[in-house]
């Protein structure tokens, strides 16, 4: 149920809202209507509005209007996204309309696709943290297995910075802010030379943020280290753009990012005492690290005697041709990228000498070549054609000890637990696609309706090599097996789609649509554990509208999702991997985007999701030590998960915003408030109440004043102002066998309430 103090705020925000669009229109002109916005999201420019599928595109501006600084934010203004950070530091989870993955290994693929300037990337370790300089996000919900083909089962966010124009043009901002937080930011663009037709220009973009730790490491340990959370990232990105003549440009980007830093993760171990209690290891009872005893669990409190370091480097280069034929346009993007994690944690997430994590190393690389023609003109017919070719290597490094104490004292090493772990994971895919829109108002039937045939072929070959040592010296004596040796695995999928646009009048477009994604099997590296495809078939029907002589936009989408061999990552006491649901999965759901400009000055933004989306028939282990839980059988442990909801998907979420701009004779004041609800969130699929987020919101304030000329901006916010604990993610903590303790669960969270004043310039 929705909290009173939830449904208080609620409500006043609503009345807000409702009060400000019942201002009268008199009066009312179009200085104040909703602006266009263009996008590519079909390969070709057009205005969002005549785009007949679900799709949310937020430009440049408003993302740091509405403080969106990254990912975490994003999902917050955008239907049916989520987004969690990497429980191990890791791979992120991003989850769209109830597709997302929590495998960490890099043998596996996220059901969201994430693009930077049509460039897919496959690691969600590549993740900008920082939006800056950036023309527009485009989020395209559901299935596109079409133009956007490659594992786009949920969804594909395309990341589209600006480019280089032939002006110079240069800005910097600088933000101050608690838990020490400092970032720099600045760009400059720049024309290089000019002949004829021939045009030379570059733009250089450069990003520092850091903050001290939002979580406090209570331990007293020489080995303990309190940089939990905290952020020291650095990115550069140079662009160089050449205009050949008015038919054949070049654009060549580079970008390289560093991010220092590690999740924190808050062990409950408040769900299992005896780990306090246990000798010779046990903590003092009333000690700082004693959390059994605590009166309300402190997630910003943790105690790990072990080192927690991290660091990130990722680099993406990129080549984008475009030539204007006589008879289509052709484009050509070439890509190479890298992405190098390495990161150590406390093993055990405690303040004993239990367990030991030894450093996690992955080592990503990519290349990709992606053609396509399509067509030109305003005609009847138009299409896009093309082919993509995907190669990934990654490489995996993972060991874990247990050191095996137990109640009697230390038995190392016939208590022992070892698990040594590498692998290589490598992809080869190909894909042709095409689509194709016939606009039945441009021939003589004179009809505004436009039908859509899009299909793709795809081919996946997964191959490498695994290595395992699993070494449990009290049962086995030494080693219990080293499995090691190659695997290999192909798939080949069809998918695309059928749909129908009709255009009611200039502002109101209604559409449907059938379509088919698809997300390639994987392997669980180290473990020799490869799994199955999973496919989605998507029924879509959509309406977007503008009215109010343009002051009003309203899109709406409703969709039924049939998912076959769901893919969900797996922890217990008995396995770590990727299971297949064995029946049909069903999500259904309804999208609604809301502006309005009830006067000049005054915007009105609103967001609904709701979400229906239970596992189908899911036979799998207990997901917890010591269980068996619900669904689950006492003698053979296995569970049946049918009904459950699905990982990190709330049932529904609401985001609502208003601003209003004053002209204060010296510029413009713009105050903004923008408050974000959700339901429950799971993060496992037992639906255990312990791995949940209760009901929240979450509520930030801005304060914006620009000089008149628009060169000065000055921003003061407050995120978060509520200061609540909201967790992002949750994974189960390793079992350690020499206290025989429950999984208890791991969680990371959203940042605290933090503030802060940016000043920034432009030339």
């Amino acid at each position: 149920m929705i909290s009173q103090r939830t449904l208080k705020l609620f409500t006043g925000v609503a009345a807000v809202c409702l009060s400000a669009s019942a201002a009268p229109a008199a009066g009312q002109d179009r200085e104040a209507t909703i602006s266009e916005v263009v996008v590519t999201a079909q390969y070709r420019e057009e205005n969002v509005q005549k785009v007949a599928i679900a799709i949310s595109a937020v430009g440049g501006d408003a993302l740091q209007a509405q403080g969106v600084i990254g990912f975490k934010d994003l999902g917050m203004r955008v239907p049916s996204l989520r987004f969690g950070s990497g429980v191990t530091g890791g791979e992120n989870v991003i989850t769209m309309r109830g597709l997302g993955s929590q495998n960490t290994t890099p043998g596996g693929d996220s059901p969201v696709a994430y693009n930077i300037d049509g460039v897919y990337v496959q690691r969600t370790t590549s993740i900008d943290s920082e939006f800056y300089d950036i023309a527009r996000v485009e989020v395209l919900r559901g299935p596109q297995g079409t133009l956007y083909g490659r594992n786009s089962v949920g969804g594909s966010i395309n990341v589209i910075t600006k480019k280089p124009t032939g002006e110079f043009h240069a800005g910097a901002d600088a933000m101050l802010g608690n838990y020490d937080a400092r970032t720099f930011r600045a760009f400059l663009n720049a024309p290089l030379a000019e002949n004829g037709d021939f045009r030379a220009m570059a733009r250089l973009t450069a990003v520092s943020a850091e903050h001290d730790a939002y979580t406090k490491n209570l331990s007293k340990k020489a080995t303990a280290t309190d940089q939990l959370d905290a952020q020291d990232y650095q990115m550069l990105r140079a662009q160089l753009a050449l205009d050949f003549n008015a038919d054949a440009s070049l654009l060549l980007a580079a970008s390289l990012s560093q991010n220092k830093g590690v999740a924190a993760t808050a062990t409950a171990w408040w769900q299992t005492p005896a780990r306090f209690t246990r000798a010779p290891l046990g903590i003092a009872i009333g000690s700082a690290c004693d959390f059994s005893t605590q009166a309300k669990f402190n997630p910003r409190r943790v105690c790990h005697d072990a080192r927690d370091a991290g660091k990130n480097e990722t680099e993406l280069y990129s080549a984008t041709f475009d030539w204007k034929l006589p008879f289509a346009n052709f484009t050509s993007v070439t890509a190479y990228g890298t992405s190098d994690v390495n990161q150590v944690s406390d093993g055990d997430g405690s303040d004993l000498p239990m367990a030991i994590g030894a450093p996690w190393t992955l080592n990503a690389k990519q290349f990709s070549e992606e053609v396509r023609f399509a067509s030109k003109g305003d005609g009847a017919l138009r299409w896009v054609v093309g082919g993509i070719y995907f190669y990934g290597k990654n490489f995996q490094d993972f060991a874990y000890r247990d050191l095996g104490f137990n109640d009697f004292g230390p038995t190392v090493p016939f208590n022992a637990f070892n698990f040594f772990s590498q692998g290589t994971s490598k992809t080869k895919s190909y894909a042709p696609f095409a689509q194709f829109d016939y606009d039945l108002s441009k021939t003589s039937a004179g009809i505004p309706l436009t039908l859509t045939l899009g299909v793709r072929y795809t081919h996946d070959k997964k191959y490498g090599y695994n290595y395992l040592d699993y070494q449990l010296p009290l049962a086995c004596g030494g080693s219990c097996g080293v499995f090691q040796g190659p695997f290999s695995k192909s798939w080949d999928q069809v998918t695309g789609k059928l749909g129908a646009a009709w255009q009611v009048s200039e502002d109101s477009l209604l559409y449907g649509s059938i379509s088919r994604g698809y997300l390639a099997g994987g392997n669980i590296v180290g473990l020799a554990n490869i799994y199955n495809p999973e496919t989605l078939t998507s029924f879509d029907v959509g309406w977007k509208s503008q009215f109010l002589d343009g002051r009003a936009q309203l899109n709406l989408a409703a969709y039924h999702q049939v998912i076959k061999g769901l893919q969900v990552f797996i922890q217990s006491s008995t396995q770590s991997g990727i299971n297949n649901v064995n029946g049909s999965t069903d999500v259904n759901g309804l999208e609604a985007e809301f502006t309005l400009v009830p006067v000049d000055h005054l915007r009105l933004n609103a967001s609904l999701t709701v979400t229906d989306a239970k596992y189908g028939r899911y036979i799998t282990t207990n997901g917890r030590f010591g269980g068996p839980g619900p669904g689950c059988d006492a003698t053979t442990r296995l569970c049946n998960f049918k009904g459950n909801r699905l990982n990190q998907t709330p049932p529904y979420s609401v985001n609502v915003g208003a601003e209003y701009t004053f002209d204060v004779g010296f510029g413009t004041l713009t105050p903004r408030v923008d408050t974000y609800f959700s339901g429950k969130v799971d993060f496992l699929p037992d639906n255990f109440v312990t791995s949940r987020q209760k009901a929240y919101h979450t509520t930030n304030l801005r304060l914006t004043w620009n000089s008149p000329d628009s060169r000065y901006k000055v921003d003061a916010f407050v995120s978060n102002i509520e200061d609540d604990d909201i967790i992002s993610n949750d994974g189960l903590q390793s079992v350690s066998l020499g206290q025989q303790v429950l999984q208890p669960d791991n969680f990371v969270y959203y940042p605290p309430r933090t503030y802060g004043l940016r000043v920034g310039v432009n030339f």
